[in-house]
């Protein structure tokens, strides 16, 4: 009898070992780190959720200083996503994780990632306008409900700025690749490099730009487009633009939340304010998930950012300018059917547009890394 007794508690014993195992698994194996235990972000578990971050991004420091330093900020960063997500109120509400910037602090994060160029907004508007077409976007239409230029094969991979402020570049791309797809019905990757390198009169290259001066470079030299059209400062204006093809617009992005987003409809912390404008993205769609309205945009952070490298940000509000002032900044190039795209603008083996990401995933209920 005592025998069995022994077998008895030695095989409990094993079954709650193995049950603390799988839940070490887990720890380590996802990353959205939502509603995670305390017990979870121990010492060692952030420790050990440091180096699978590590091997999965690459990361390679100079020397043990650094390292301790990166960790210390990783961990500070595993803390505030923990707290942000805590506070979620829906499911739809966005929600932050480690992203490949989770050994930055938000400070250098916005250092980096922020665009050096500080322009007044009406200055910056009087540039834009300056050889504008005449052919004002619509301030209502008939749209329809949703829209995502993805699934119609107007959009090309996520690609990655790295440590380049070049977000304007990057959109601008995004924006005449759509409109290429979309009336020659071909998805070509164009080159971000030529516009980095050679359109230098307003904008910046890797310290910073902005998109309309990037449209009215390639209308005159490359002659990819015909021109470009600026959105009026109205979010049914936006929509109606968005209707018809990806639109290149300004945001506010160097928040800690957009730092670390991962998924969900984004209204987080971020000023409204369009003199506030740090970084250029490409609005790719539309949508809703019940009665919360989104915007589809794509980044130029990686696949490692956001859901597989795009975002979803809150529409329908009552801020005059949008959700991280997204409905301040917006543009688009025009093109006819005649514009051929010379052979220096295009890389000789384009890639395929990949497939959708789905549109509002939720995050698993453990930590892994991404």
């Amino acid at each position: 009898m005592r025998n069995v007794q022994e077998t008895c508690l030695l095989l409990f014993l094993f079954l709650i070992l193995a049950a603390l195992s799988s839940q070490v698994y887990c720890l380590s194996s996802d990353f959205s780190i939502l509603d995670i235990p305390d017990e979870f972000i121990s010492d060692e578990g952030v420790f050990q959720l440091f180096q699978e971050w590590k091997q999965k991004h690459g990361k390679v420091y100079k020397d043990e200083k650094e390292e301790e330093m990166r960790l210390d900020k990783f961990r500070r960063n595993v803390k505030y996503i923990v707290e942000t997500n805590s506070k979620r109120k829906s499911t739809s509400q966005h929600f932050v994780g480690l992203t490949n910037f989770a050994d930055m602090s938000n400070e250098e994060f916005r250092e980096v990632h922020g665009s050096k160029i500080k322009m007044p907004f009406n200055k910056r508007k009087i540039i834009q306008m300056k050889n504008v077409e005449k052919n004002p976007t619509p301030i209502s239409c008939d749209a329809p409900r949703s829209r995502d230029w993805r699934k119609h094969g107007a959009v090309t991979e996520v690609k990655n700025q790295d440590l380049c402020g070049a977000c304007w570049a990057f959109s601008a791309c995004g924006a005449m690749e759509g409109i290429n797809a979309i009336v020659t019905g071909e998805l070509i990757s164009l080159s971000v490099q030529e516009l980095i390198n050679c359109d230098s009169e307003t904008n910046s290259g890797c310290y910073g730009g902005y998109m309309d001066p990037a449209f009215e470079w390639v209308n005159h030299k490359v002659v990819t487009i015909n021109g470009y059209q600026d959105v009026p400062q109205e979010e049914t204006a936006l929509l109606c633009a968005v209707a018809q093809q990806p639109v290149s617009v300004g945001i506010v992005a160097t928040s800690a939340d957009f730092q670390l987003y991962r998924g969900g409809i984004y209204d987080g912390s971020c000023s409204s304010s369009p003199d506030d404008l740090d970084h250029g993205v490409l609005i790719v769609g539309y949508g809703s998930d019940g009665n919360d309205g989104y915007w589809i945009i794509k980044n130029s952070w990686g696949t490692s950012w956001g859901v597989e490298g795009y975002g979803y940000i809150r529409r329908n509000t009552n801020l005059p300018y949008g959700v991280c002032a997204i409905n301040s900044l917006a543009s688009y190039p025009t093109k006819k059917l005649s514009s051929a795209l010379p052979s220096s603008a295009v890389p000789s083996s384009p890639p395929l547009s990949p497939p959708p990401p789905p549109p509002l995933p939720q995050p698993s209920p453990y930590p892994s890394p991404t």
